[in-house]
């Protein structure tokens, strides 16, 4: 079963055990997460309460806040969860509109064109 991992940020932390890494971005809209998310193991790194509600509105699943650290799994798929105009130093309350949703696939090596 795949897995889809929702975090607030890419850290070099996520990947103790690897040199070198790809990464390929893609911005998601909603309809696509939705998609994405079918027959998936979820998991939630993102920490921000408004936001997590958010999440679980649009995918009909519960999820926690969560304050763990994240260690990639080969094959992980990754969403970093930020929003379309960030707001620093203070709790916001967010709304699906708010949020900018990006895809990230890790693979490990070298990419070469």
């Amino acid at each position: 079963m795949k897995r889809v991992v929702f975090v607030g940020g890419i850290a070099p932390s996520m990947f103790p055990n690897y040199k070198e890494l790809t990464l390929y971005y893609k911005r998601v809209n909603i309809d696509e997460l939705k998609e994405l998310v079918k027959d998936a193991e979820v998991l939630n790194y993102v920490r921000h309460e408004s936001t997590v509600k958010v999440l679980s509105e649009i995918l009909g699943k519960q999820l926690t806040p969560s304050t763990e650290l994240y260690i990639w799994r080969e094959n992980d798929i990754l969403v970093v969860v930020g929003l379309k105009k960030p707001v620093r130093g203070q709790e916001v309350e967010v709304s699906a509109e708010d949020l900018d949703l990006v895809m990230v696939r890790v693979f490990p090596g070298k990419w070469t064109p």
